[in-house]
């Protein structure tokens, strides 16, 4: 039988460690230009590996089979985090540094 308690638990800490890992390769790709795009991802691999059962580790009480489960979904769903959100919270510095002035969109504004 399935522990469903077990892998909401998992999930959400993997959510949380997703957006720790998502900003710390965002880091870590402003400051070495990758050439290619593989080696990235290698990075990002091995960053959620390390930082997921770190985290899962210090602040949860899951195991430590579980803190490298907690590892691989935070890799798969810092992706997935990162490309959603990719427009909304992460502005490309490309973007940035265009012509020196960042729009607001309507919607967003506060009246």
């Amino acid at each position: 039988m399935l522990d469903i308690n077990l892998i909401k638990n998992i999930l959400i800490v993997s959510i949380a460690t997703s957006i720790i890992t998502t900003a710390f390769v965002q880091k870590v790709k402003e400051t070495i230009k990758f050439k290619k795009s593989n080696r990235l991802v290698f990075v990002s691999f091995i960053v959620s590996m390390i930082l997921g059962p770190l985290f899962s580790l210090s602040f949860s009480n899951v195991s430590i089979i579980n803190s490298l489960w907690v590892g691989l979904i935070s890799f798969l769903g810092a992706d997935m985090l990162y490309k959603m959100f990719e427009e909304k919270v992460f502005t490309p510095f490309s973007k940035i540094y265009e012509d020196g002035t960042i729009e607001i969109p309507k919607e967003n504004e506060i009246r």
